[in-house]
């Protein structure tokens, strides 16, 4: 459970926040299979990762962990994919910190959304300082904390729902929400950090992750369902925002949630991708975190703040892409003269399979 809280925390961030949305597009029946569907294929795209990471051991990330198996040119396709998908999500952490941060804050130090937003990522930013021990750490006390008041927003949001609501659906295109899902689930980057917790355990890290994605799939399905039964069709993009109607103290309580998740997983990704500039690229530890804070933030400011696209781009198109790259890497080394025979047990089919099903959603997310 120790080794399964960087996954938890990283794959938990604003991808929960736009799920219900997602969901109300297409209606909580064909949103909860979705929501299945992208559990066992991001399941299994970690699975595939996690065997790939204990065999490289030491301290390589992603870059280098599939490097050795795509040459040059894949190695390139593969990290500006999988650096982009990192931006694209830290961007999405800094619009949802900006705006829940403001709405708490408000009515003591009325600030615009812009300035929240600089707020938001000046204290995130500082925080990650620390590396990967002191996020760690932090994490030990974050996630009870996060689901426990997930719960207590449930309890009092169950009053205010309906049946009508849960069931209504706005009949958009049924495959954008699976860009929305899979982003909610990307989590590629906790699995090195996971290895290094385990240490001498790392068979265990299948187990972890298992663990990680039943636990995440469950606190999404419930809060989905939850915000789809008050709101119903109506459901805002962001969805915390969108229970204004029903009264103050129930926003203000999910987004002290929401800004929990978002700080959270803000520090998650952004301690990952400086070690992947840190071990793989060899940068020093400052210009590696500079990097790390400034880029998203210069999105941001750039005008690149409509949600619902971010959130698509980065799981749809960039998530995908990373995920298909390590899957071509996966096949290279089964049949790799410096493995050991039958190292990589999942089987071709099972590859292939999510190989189909991410190029599917790349493409539909595109034409979407």
């Amino acid at each position: 459970w120790g080794a399964a809280r960087p996954l938890i925390g990283t794959m938990i961030g604003v991808g929960i926040l736009g799920l219900p949305f997602a969901m109300a597009q297409v209606g909580v029946v064909v949103g909860t299979i979705e929501l299945v569907l992208a559990a066992l294929v991001s399941y299994l795209v970690l699975r595939l990762y996690g065997d790939l990471v204990m065999i490289r051991g030491g301290k390589a990330r992603f870059i280098q962990v599939i490097g050795r198996e795509l040459g040059h040119f894949g190695t390139g396709i593969a990290a500006i994919a999988y650096i982009g998908a990192a931006f694209g999500a830290l961007l999405a952490f800094i619009i949802f910190g900006g705006q829940f941060l403001r709405v708490l804050t408000f009515a003591m130090m009325p600030m615009t959304i812009t300035t929240s937003t600089v707020v938001f990522f000046i204290i995130a930013s500082f925080f990650t300082i620390g590396g990967t021990l002191f996020v760690a750490r932090a994490q030990k006390f974050l996630i009870p904390l996060f689901i426990g008041l997930v719960v207590l927003l449930m309890i009092v949001a169950a009053p205010h729902m309906t049946i009508p609501h849960i069931l209504s659906s706005t009949q958009s295109h049924v495959w954008i929400p699976l860009g929305v899902m899979l982003f909610a689930f990307h989590g590629m980057s906790a699995l090195p950090e996971m290895r290094d917790i385990l240490g001498r355990r790392s068979n265990l890290l299948p187990k972890s992750t298992a663990r990680a994605t039943i636990v995440v799939a469950l606190v999404y399905a419930v809060f989905s369902i939850g915000i789809l039964g008050v709101t119903g069709a109506a459901t805002t993009e962001n969805a915390i925002l969108g229970l204004s109607t029903i009264g103050k103290s129930l926003v203000l309580l999910a987004s002290g949630i929401a800004l929990l998740t978002t700080f959270n997983a803000y520090t998650n990704v952004a301690t990952q991708l400086t070690n992947t500039f840190l071990y793989d690229l060899r940068m020093r530890f400052v210009s590696a975190w500079f990097l790390t804070a400034t880029i998203p933030f210069v999105l941001f400011l750039a005008g690149a703040q409509q949600i619902s696209s971010v959130l698509s781009i980065t799981g749809g198109v960039l998530g995908s892409l990373t995920a298909i790259m390590m899957l071509i890497a996966y096949e290279r080394a089964r049949v790799s003269a410096d493995l050991p025979k039958n190292s990589l047990q999942i089987s071709q089919w099972a590859v292939g399979l999510t190989f189909v099903v991410f190029i599917g959603v790349m493409v539909m997310t595109v034409v979407g």
